[in-house]
C-alpha cells in the first residue's frame, strides 16, 4: 500500500466548502487527508461514542500508514474533546485535582455504540490509543457555564503542508444523528494566515493556556474502558459507512410502501396480514376492493369466514384505494370481539369507543375524549351500533368528517320498522341512519356484514342494496324484483308468457353492469323485446336451464352479494383446490323423560302454575303472560334455573304484599332483554296488583320451592349430559355445551367437574372461567380459545354470548342443554364449531329434549321440515319466525303449519332466491411484492443501524424502547396486544423508517409516492447511472441492494428519475379520482332514477284506479290535476316533481290494467285516498335530487 499511495496533500483538488452527509465527508476529505497526513490535529465536541466516531472517520488509511512505517512520530494524532462540568466540579478539578465528576460525566456519555459504524470506528480510536498514537485531552470551560464551541482540524503531511477544516460547531446529539456536515476547507500554501489561525488555536487549547479552558488529560479510567474496544489487529480497513443503515432504509422503504403499488399492491396487503385467506375469500376480497366504492353485503354462512373478507378489504382499501377513514359499527357486546378480530386478522389497530368519553385501544390503554365528535374524528372507530343509531346521536353523527367507509355487522337489524312491502319509508332507527349518512354524503361506501340478510321478508336485502347505492328499476318498488323471479321460475318451467319474456328484457335492459347472455344460447338483443321473449318461450330445457342462470347472475342482488356456504366449499375441494371437504353434522336428538315420580309432579306442578297464570294474565291484557314464558323455559333448563326465578318471583310478591316497589331484578333479565327484543315489547314482572292476589300466588310459589329443594340431587337432565359428554369426549375430542342461561352454565360446570375434573371450563356473557383447585378462575377469552386449542379444556360449558363471534373449531362436538328462543341462534352455536379451518370430519350435535315438550315439537318440526341443525335453513328464515313465535306463546303449537310455510317458500321463486349463492371462482394465489418469510431479513437488516431489536421470543420482536414489536410468524400475533407484522398500514413503523432514511441521500431505490384525499399511488425503481430498472419483488430488490457499492446515484440522473416516476403516479391517482366521482354521480343518477320510477308507478296506478279503461293516463293525469281537491293538490305536486308529464308505454298501461284487475273494490277505495302516492313523494330518496 505505501508504494502507491499519495505523499503529499498537494496532490488532491480540495473543495473550498463541502456539505455532505457523514458518508461523503470520508470520501472527498477524511480518507484523502489521511492518506496523506503523519499528524492529525482535531477539536469535536462532547466526549461520546457518536461524537468520537464521527471523529474517527477515514482513520483505516491513517492506520494502514502507521502498520506501513510511513509515519513514526507519536503520538500522530491528538484529539481534543470537551466536557460541562458545574463551576464548583471545575474548581474542585483545578485546586485539588479532584477529577471524578469529570470522570462520572465522561463514562455517562460514552455510553454504547449505536452502530455497527460508530463501534469500528470508535475500536480504531481505541487500537491507537492503547498503541500510543493517540492522545487525548478534555477542555472545560473555567467557569463551569458552557462548553467549547471550536470543531475543526488540521491534516498535516511529511512536507508540513496543512489542510485546515471547520465546522459550524454542530456535534450536538441531534447534529450528529443526522450525519450532516457544512465544513469551509481552506490550505496552508494558499491561506496561510487562516493556518496560521487554526494551527495556534489548537496549541493554545492543547498546551491549557487558553485564559477561558482548562485542559487535562483523559483520565485513566476513561482511557482504560475506551481501550476495552480495541481489536488485537490493527483495523486497517474503514468500518463500512452509512451503507447497513441505508440498504436496511431501502430495505424498509421497500417493504413499507409495496402495499400502496398498483401492481402487486393489493396482494402484498394480503400477504402481510396475520391471516392466511381460503379461496372463497380471496374472490370475495379480491372482487369488494377492486369495486370500491360500490358497497357489497357478505353474507356468507356462520363459520365462512365473513369478518376476515372484510378486514382483509378493509386493509386493502386503506393502501391508498379510497379509504382513509373507516366507522364500524358491530353490536355492544361485539365490539371487543371486533377489536381483537381487526388487530388479530388485519393487523390494524383501532379503538373502541366505551361510554360517552372513552376510547379504548387493543393493548387496553384507555384515551379520555371530550365527547363523541371528538371520538369520531379518529381515522378508524369502533361505535357500537346502538350508540350511533340513537336519535340523539345523529345531528353528531352528521356533523362529523364524512366517512370513506361505513362496516355494519349484523346488517340484517337494519330493517323496515313496519314489515309491510309498502312501508319503504318507515325504517328502523338503524336503517334510517345508514339512509341518511349515505343520501348526506356522509359515507362514501358501505360494506355490510350478515349471515341471515332476510329475516322475514324478501324485500330486507334490496333495502340494503339501496344504502349501497344501488338504484334504478330494480329498486323502483319490489314487484320489479317479484316478477323477474316469478317470470324465471316460468322459463324454467317451460310457461313463460310472451308478455313476461319481453318483461324481462326490459328489466335486463335496464340493469347496469348485465353480462352478455351466453353465445350458445342464441339469443336475439335485450333491446329487441318481443324477439327475445319469442327466443326464450321456443329454448329447449337444457338451454332453459342455462339462460335461468345467466338472468340470475344479471340481479343486482348476485352482483352486489357475496354468498359462500358449506356447498362452496366442498365444489371448491371437488376442483382440487382444497385439502379436505367440510365437515358433516352428526345431529341426533335425545329426548328424555323424568326418571323419578319426584321429579315429573315437580314439573307438572310447575307447568300448571305457568299455565294458569299465562292465560289470567293474557285474560286481563293481551301481552302481560309473555313473562311467564320465562318460567316456562328455565324450567325446562334446569332446577337451579327455575329455582332462582321463583325466588326472585317471591321476592317480588312480598314487595307487593307489603307495598313497596319491587325491585327490577325480580324479572329474569337475560331472558327478558332477549324477549323484548324478540317482541318490540317493554316486559313488566306482571305481578299481582293488590296484596291479596299477591298473597295467594306466594302461597303457591313457596309451596313450589319447599318441592323443588326436596328434589335434592335429583336431576335427570344433567345425569343424561354427563352420560352424553363422556361418550362424545371418549375418542378425544372436545365437547361445547350450550345453555341459553348463565345460572344453569354454573350449575352444569360444577356437576361436570366430577366426571372430567379440571378439564371443564365455561364462557359467558361475563367472560371465562378456569377450574383452580376447588373453585374457578376468571379468564379472558384468549386464554379460554387457546386452553382449548391446546387441549387443556375437554369440556367447555357456555352461554350464547360464545355463540357470539368466539372461534372455537378446536372443539369437535356440541351439546344444545336448552335450545335458544330464537331457532336462529341454533346456527350461531353450531357455527362455533362447524367453522373453516375444522379438521374433523364428522362433528355430533346431540340436542337435549324433555319428551313432549313445545321445544321437542317446534325443533324436530324445523329440522324435519326445513334442515334445521343439518344445514343453514336460508329462505327458510320466515319458518323460523313463525317458530318463534309458537316457542313464546303468541302462536298455538303447530307442526303442520310450519310444513305448510316450509313448502309454500319452496314454491316462492323470490324467496328462494334472497340468498343468492357465490358460484366458486378459482383463483390462483397472487404473490405479494413483500412476504410474511422476508421479515426475519428486515429484522436482520436493522442489525447495526442504530436501531435496537430485542427478542422477546423466538417469534416477537421489540423495536427500541417502544410499544412496537413485530413477529416472525404471524400466529405469533395472538402472543402479546403489542404484537404486529411488518405492515405499511402501520404508522409505527413508518416512524421508525425515518430513523433509517436521512435526508439528503440519493439512493439508487427510487420510491416516489403521489396523493389525493383517501387515494395514495408509490411509484418504485432501481436506477443504475443513468437507467431505470424495475424491481419486481422483496426478493429481486435484496439482490440488488447486495451488490451496492455504496454510491449515491448522481444528483441530475436522480431528480430526473424521481419527476418520471411521480408525473406517472399523479396520472394513476388522478385516474383513481375520476373514476371515483364517475361511480358517484352513476350511483346519485341511479338513486334519482328508482325514486321517480316509484312515483311514476303510483301515479299510473292511481289514474288507472279512477278510470280503468282510458288509453290516454296524462289527459286524466290534467283534469284530476285542475280540480279543487286533495288529490289535485297531490298530482300538482307529482307534476312539480316529475318536471312535467311522463311518457306512457303500452307496456306500462297493459301492466297497470292488470294491476287494477287484481284489485277488490276495497282495494280500489283505498287507492283512491291517494296514500300510496303521498308515500312516492315522501320517499327519503328524493332528498338526494340536489
Amino acid at each position: 500500500m505505501s508504494s502507491t499511495a499519495p505523499s503529499s496533500l498537494r496532490e488532491f483538488a480540495w473543495p473550498r466548502f463541502l456539505r455532505a452527509p457523514d458518508g461523503q465527508l470520508v470520501a472527498r476529505l477524511y480518507e484523502p487527508g489521511l492518506r496523506c497526513a503523519v499528524r492529525y490535529d482535531r477539536c469535536c465536541a462532547y466526549f461520546s461514542s457518536s461524537v468520537l466516531a464521527a471523529a474517527a472517520s477515514g482513520f483505516g488509511a491513517f492506520i494502514q500508514r502507521i502498520v506501513d512505517g510511513a509515519i513514526t512520530k507519536k503520538p500522530a494524532l491528538r484529539l481534543l474533546v470537551n466536557e460541562e462540568l458545574a463551576e464548583l466540579d471545575v474548581r474542585a478539578l483545578l485546586d485539588a485535582g479532584d477529577d471524578t465528576p469529570l470522570i462520572d460525566a465522561l463514562l455517562a456519555r460514552l455510553g454504547t455504540p449505536e452502530t455497527a459504524l460508530q463501534k469500528g470506528r470508535l475500536e480504531m480510536l481505541a487500537w491507537l490509543a492503547r498503541e500510543g498514537w493517540l492522545e487525548m485531552k478534555v477542555g472545560v470551560m473555567r467557569q463551569g457555564d458552557g462548553i467549547l464551541h471550536a470543531k475543526f482540524g488540521l491534516f498535516v503531511d511529511a512536507a508540513e503542508d496543512a489542510v485546515i477544516f471547520a465546522g459550524s460547531g454542530n456535534e450536538s446529539a441531534k447534529g450528529i444523528r443526522g450525519n450532516y456536515e457544512k465544513l469551509e476547507i481552506s490550505r496552508s500554501w494558499d491561506d496561510p494566515e487562516r493556518h496560521a489561525h487554526f494551527r495556534d488555536e489548537f496549541e493554545l487549547l492543547w498546551s491549557g493556556d487558553d485564559p477561558a479552558v482548562v485542559t487535562v488529560s483523559l483520565p485513566d479510567a476513561v482511557r482504560d474502558e475506551l481501550i476495552k474496544l480495541a481489536p488485537e489487529a490493527p483495523p486497517v480497513s474503514e468500518p463500512e459507512d452509512n451503507r447497513r443503515r441505508q440498504r436496511a432504509a431501502m430495505l424498509w422503504g421497500y417493504a413499507l410502501e409495496a402495499p400502496y403499488m398498483p401492481d402487486g399492491g393489493a396482494a402484498t396487503c394480503d400477504a402481510m396480514a396475520p391471516v392466511t385467506l381460503w379461496p372463497h375469500q380471496r374472490h370475495v376480497v379480491a372482487e369488494t376492493a377492486a369495486a370500491w366504492p360500490e358497497g357489497r353485503l357478505l353474507c356468507d354462512e356462520v363459520g365462512m369466514g365473513k369478518t376476515v373478507e372484510a378486514i382483509l378489504t378493509l386493509r386493502r382499501l386503506l393502501a391508498g384505494r379510497g379509504v382513509k377513514r373507516a366507522l364500524i359499527l358491530p353490536p355492544a357486546n361485539l365490539l371487543p370481539q371486533w377489536q381483537g378480530e381487526l388487530r388479530e386478522k388485519g393487523g390494524l389497530r383501532v379503538p373502541r369507543m366505551e361510554g360517552p368519553k372513552t376510547l379504548v385501544w387493543p393493548d387496553g390503554t384507555k384515551q379520555a375524549v371530550s365527547s363523541l365528535a371528538e371520538a369520531l374524528e379518529e381515522p378508524l372507530l369502533l361505535l357500537s351500533r346502538e350508540t350511533a343509531r340513537s336519535e340523539g346521536n345523529l345531528p353528531t353523527l352528521m356533523a362529523a368528517t364524512p366517512w370513506d367507509l361505513v362496516l355494519l355487522d349484523e346488517g340484517h337489524a337494519a330493517r323496515r320498522a313496519s314489515q309491510i312491502e309498502g312501508e319503504f319509508n318507515a325504517p328502523t332507527l338503524l336503517l334510517g341512519l345508514l339512509r341518511h349518512m349515505q343520501m348526506k354524503g356522509q359515507a362514501r361506501s358501505f360494506m355490510i356484514l350478515s349471515a341471515t340478510p332476510m329475516q322475514t321478508h324478501p324485500w330486507e336485502p334490496w333495502d340494503l342494496l339501496q344504502v349501497l347505492g344501488e338504484g334504478g328499476l330494480w329498486l323502483s318498488g319490489f314487484h320489479i324484483v317479484r316478477r323477474f323471479h316469478e317470470a324465471l321460475a316460468s322459463l324454467d318451467r317451460g310457461t313463460l308468457p310472451r308478455s313476461e319474456g319481453m318483461a324481462l328484457a326490459r328489466t335486463l335492459a335496464a340493469t347496469p353492469h348485465c353480462p352478455p347472455a351466453p353465445a350458445s344460447l342464441g339469443l336475439p338483443p335485450i333491446d329487441d323485446a318481443d324477439a327475445f321473449a319469442k327466443a326464450l318461450r321456443f329454448l329447449p330445457a337444457a338451454s332453459r336451464q342455462d339462460a335461468v342462470r345467466w338472468m340470475r347472475v344479471c340481479s343486482p342482488l348476485v352482483r352486489r352479494m357475496h354468498r359462500n356456504t358449506r356447498r362452496t366449499l366442498r365444489k371448491y375441494f371437488e376442483m382440487g383446490l382444497l385439502d379436505r371437504p367440510p365437515p358433516t353434522r352428526d345431529v341426533k336428538d335425545d329426548p328424555f323423560g323424568f326418571e323419578t315420580a319426584e321429579e315429573r309432579e315437580v314439573y307438572e306442578a310447575v307447568t300448571s302454575y305457568i299455565d294458569r297464570r299465562f292465560n289470567e294474565l293474557e285474560n286481563q291484557k293481551p301481552g302481560k303472560g309473555f313473562v311467564m314464558t320465562i318460567y316456562r323455559r328455565r324450567a325446562a333448563s334446569s332446577p337451579v334455573a327455575l329455582r332462582k326465578s321463583l325466588e326472585r318471583r317471591a321476592t317480588g310478591l312480598k314487595a307487593v304484599i307489603a307495598q313497596h316497589a319491587p325491585d327490577p331484578s325480580v324479572l329474569d333479565i337475560e331472558d327478558a332483554q332477549e324477549l323484548e327484543d324478540l317482541l318490540n315489547v317493554k316486559l313488566t314482572s306482571a305481578l299481582p296488583e293488590t296484596p291479596k292476589e299477591a298473597r295467594a300466588e306466594l302461597v303457591e310459589v313457596e309451596e313450589l320451592l319447599e318441592r323443588i329443594a326436596a328434589l335434592g340431587a335429583l336431576d335427570t337432565k344433567r345425569d343424561r349430559l354427563v352420560a352424553r359428554t363422556k361418550q362424545l369426549t371418549g375418542d378425544g375430542r372436545a365437547v361445547l355445551i350450550f345453555t341459553g342461561y348463565s345460572d344453569t352454565m354454573v350449575y352444569l360446570r360444577d356437576a361436570l367437574v366430577g366426571a372430567f375434573g379440571a378439564s371443564v371450563a365455561s364462557y359467558s356473557g361475563e367472560g371465562g372461567a378456569l377450574r383452580s383447585g376447588n373453585g374457578w378462575v376468571p379468564a379472558s377469552k384468549e386464554v379460554v380459545t387457546k386452553a382449548l386449542r391446546d387441549g387443556t379444556i375437554k369440556v367447555l360449558v357456555c352461554t350464547d354470548a360464545a355463540s357470539e363471534g368466539l372461534n372455537l373449531q378446536a372443539a369437535g362436538a356440541l351439546v344444545n342443554f336448552d335450545l335458544p328462543w330464537n331457532p336462529s341462534k341454533v346456527e350461531q352455536r353450531i357455527g362455533r364449531i362447524d367453522r373453516i379451518g375444522q379438521e374433523l370430519p364428522i362433528l355430533p350435535v346431540v340436542n337435549l329434549y324433555l319428551k313432549h315438550s313445545i321445544d321437542e315439537r317446534v325443533y324436530k318440526a324445523l329440522a324435519s321440515r326445513c334442515g334445521l341443525f343439518e344445514t343453514f335453513v336460508g329462505p327458510m328464515q320466515p319458518v323460523l319466525s313463525q317458530a318463534l313465535r309458537m316457542l313464546i306463546g303468541r302462536e298455538e303449537v303447530d307442526e303442520e303449519a310450519l310444513g305448510r310455510a316450509a313448502d309454500e317458500i319452496r314454491a316462492n321463486p323470490t324467496l328462494m332466491q334472497a340468498f343468492p349463492e357465490d358460484e366458486p371462482v378459482p383463483m390462483a394465489v397472487e404473490a405479494g411484492l413483500v412476504l410474511a418469510s422476508d421479515t426475519e431479513a428486515l429484522l436482520a437488516a436493522l442489525d447495526g443501524t442504530g436501531v435496537r431489536v430485542t427478542s422477546e421470543s423466538n417469534a416477537l420482536h421489540r423495536i427500541g424502547d417502544g410499544p412496537l414489536c413485530l413477529v416472525t410468524h404471524p400466529s405469533a400475533i395472538t402472543t402479546s396486544a403489542e404484537a404486529a407484522c411488518v405492515d405499511g398500514l402501520d404508522q409505527r413503523q413508518h416512524t421508525m423508517h425515518r430513523l433509517l432514511q436521512q435526508p439528503g441521500e440519493r439512493l439508487p431505490l427510487l420510491l416516489v409516492s403521489a396523493e389525493a384525499g383517501a387515494f395514495r399511488v408509490t411509484l418504485c425503481a432501481w436506477l443504475e447511472g443513468a437507467s431505470i430498472q424495475e424491481v419486481s419483488s422483496f426478493s429481486d430488490l435484496k439482490v440488488l441492494v447486495t451488490s451496492w457499492d455504496g454510491q449515491n446515484v448522481p444528483t441530475g440522473a436522480w431528480q430526473t428519475a424521481c419527476a418520471k416516476l411521480r408525473i406517472a403516479a399523479q396520472s394513476k391517482v388522478a385516474k383513481m379520482v375520476q373514476q371515483f366521482e364517475a361511480g358517484d354521480r352513476t350511483k346519485a343518477v341511479a338513486q334519482n332514477e328508482a325514486v321517480r320510477l316509484r312515483l311514476i308507478d303510483e301515479l299510473g296506478r292511481l289514474l288507472i284506479c279512477f278510470e280503468p279503461d282510458t288509453d290516454d293516463l296524462n289527459g286524466k293525469f290534467y283534469r284530476l290535476a285542475s280540480e279543487q281537491t286533495p288529490t289535485a293538490h297531490r298530482l300538482q305536486n307529482v307534476f312539480e316533481r316529475l318536471g312535467g308529464y311522463p311518457d306512457w308505454e303500452g307496456h306500462h298501461i297493459a301492466d297497470l290494467r292488470e294491476f287494477r284487475e287484481n284489485l277488490g273494490p276495497s282495494q280500489v277505495k283505498s287507492r283512491l285516498t291517494g296514500r300510496e302516492l303521498d308515500a312516492a313523494l315522501a320517499d327519503p330518496r328524493w332528498a338526494d335530487q340536489g
